[in-house]
């Protein structure tokens, strides 16, 4: 009666350890290209950097943008952000401005249907993991 329920939570035990991995993957990927983009990287520098510090997790399947926005002295406020593109042999942000690097990545849940429900797309069995890390450009 009791071995059911050990087996569901030894399952979920592993389920949520292996999400916590690849969730750890994706901020370490994240945190590379900011870092990246901070001392001048363009987008495609970052999307191979990005792709390079993540070696647990499937590169194929990360989603990243690139964005970058501007204090403005004027207002007191941070203005929009806008794309990260690229200005001679760096990226077009300026000293001062933060640039965000956004990830998404569908982990592939391992117990197959047995936490589908959980799921954000549970045909597929998958749940979209997100980051975002902030760095200011040097």
């Amino acid at each position: 009666m009791v071995a059911p329920l050990l087996i569901f939570l030894l399952f979920g035990i592993i389920e949520f350890g292996l999400m916590v991995k690849d969730l750890v993957g994706v901020n370490q990927a994240a945190r590379e290209g900011a870092r990246s983009a901070a001392v001048g990287a363009t987008p495609t520098t970052l999307t191979t950097r990005i792709a390079g510090a993540a070696p647990t997790i499937n590169a194929g399947n990360l989603n990243a943008t690139y964005h970058y926005r501007s204090f403005n002295e004027g207002t007191g406020a941070w203005g929009s952000w806008l794309s990260l593109g690229i200005d001679g042999s760096e990226n077009n942000a300026q000293a001062g401005d933060q640039i965000r690097i956004t990830i998404q990545y569908p982990h592939q849940l391992v117990t197959g249907g047995l936490f589908a429900g959980l799921a954000d797309d549970p045909e597929n069995g998958t749940i979209t993991l997100n980051t975002a890390i902030v760095m200011q450009r040097e």
